[in-house]
Parts: C-alpha cells; sequence; structure tokens
C-alpha cells in the first residue's frame, strides 16, 4: 500500500481513511463474514474495525504490514464478539463454572486430544494447502506475504485458505469455528 496515503491517514485526513476504507473493507468484511457466518455482524464487525483504525490512526506504522494488521484486528472483533455472544448466552454463575472446569486435568487432556486432532486434520491437507495455511493462521503473513514467498497469486493463497477451513470444519464439526478461532488466536 502507499506509505503516502497512510501517512495521511495518521495524519487524520478523511479523504485517506476513505480510500483506506474502501480498498480494505471488503476483505475485511469477508474474512469477518466466514468465521461468524451472518452478513448483518459481519458488516457491524467491519464498522467497528475502521471505527478502531480511526481512533487509533496516530498508532499507525506506515513501514508496516498494513493489511496484517487490519486483519488482525478483525480477527480480534470477531473473537470478542464469539466471546461476548457466549457470555450474554451463559449466566455469570456459568462462565465462572467453566473457567474452574476448563483449569481442569480432563479438560487440558480434551484440549491436548482436539489441538493433536487438528494438527492431524491439518497434515493430511494437499502439501501446497497445508503451507499456505500454516503460513496465514501460524506465522500471521498476510495473502500478499504467501503468495510471494510460495510465488503464487494471491487469489490462490485464498482459494487454499478457504478450502483448508472448510475442510476443518467438516472434520471437525459445528463446534470447530469456537475452537479454531481460540486457538488459532493464542
Amino acid at each position: 500500500m502507499d506509505n503516502k496515503l497512510l501517512y495521511r491517514l495518521k495524519e487524520g485526513d478523511r479523504e485517506a481513511f476513505n480510500t483506506v476504507y474502501w480498498r480494505y473493507s471488503p476483505r475485511a468484511y469477508n474474512t469477518v463474514l466466514y468465521l461468524l457466518n451472518d452478513s448483518a455482524i459481519a458488516e457491524d464487525v467491519v464498522q467497528e474495525l475502521f471505527l478502531t483504525i480511526w481512533e487509533k490512526r496516530e498508532n499507525i506504522q506506515p513501514e508496516l504490514n498494513f493489511e496484517a494488521y487490519i486483519s488482525t484486528i478483525a480477527r480480534n472483533l470477531a473473537y470478542k464478539y464469539v466471546e461476548e455472544a457466549f457470555r450474554k448466552n451463559h449466566p455469570m454463575e456459568e462462565v465462572d463454572d467453566i473457567k474452574l472446569i476448563s483449569d481442569s486435568e480432563e479438560d487440558l487432556i480434551e484440549a491436548d486430544s482436539l489441538r493433536e486432532y487438528l494438527f492431524n486434520v491439518i497434515s493430511s491437507f494437499p502439501e501446497m494447502r497445508r503451507k499456505v495455511f500454516i503460513m496465514s493462521r501460524f506465522e500471521n503473513l498476510s495473502h500478499a506475504e504467501i503468495a510471494q514467498k510460495l510465488t503464487l497469486s494471491e487469489r490462490t493463497v485464498e482459494a487454499h485458505i478457504y478450502q483448508a477451513l472448510k475442510e476443518l470444519r467438516k472434520a471437525m464439526g459445528d463446534k470447530a469455528l469456537i475452537f479454531i478461532l481460540l486457538y488459532l488466536s493464542m
């Protein structure tokens, strides 16, 4: 991205902000929509994302990867939404009980088992899909960075990530989304 545009945004230039918004909001929306599977909520999260960018614009470092910065904020806001939705649907006593239970040895063993299963599913991916997914989710590289390192198009990288997440959901079931979100955010 043009560093000058980011410097203008950092200085409070609304036109620069609009340009950044229109350039990055579709990708952010698609990411959040895929994670939460609800278009109305995805729109709200993207609005919150860009409100956060505007409010914290002084912290923008134009020389760093801005796309990764936006992706990180989008994922964190999606995780926050899932956590808040969970808390709304469970009384505080239940949430406190869950925290106590999650420290038990049985739950640690179950988490290790799920983690092992997750890695087995990932290791069953075709080689390129596995590489792309690991670089994206565990090394936090942007699609552009992955494409450059593996000499692929960004569209191919996106397709590999989409297929990997689709296979993970299929293999792990509906509850996989929350587990994967929480695990990959660690």
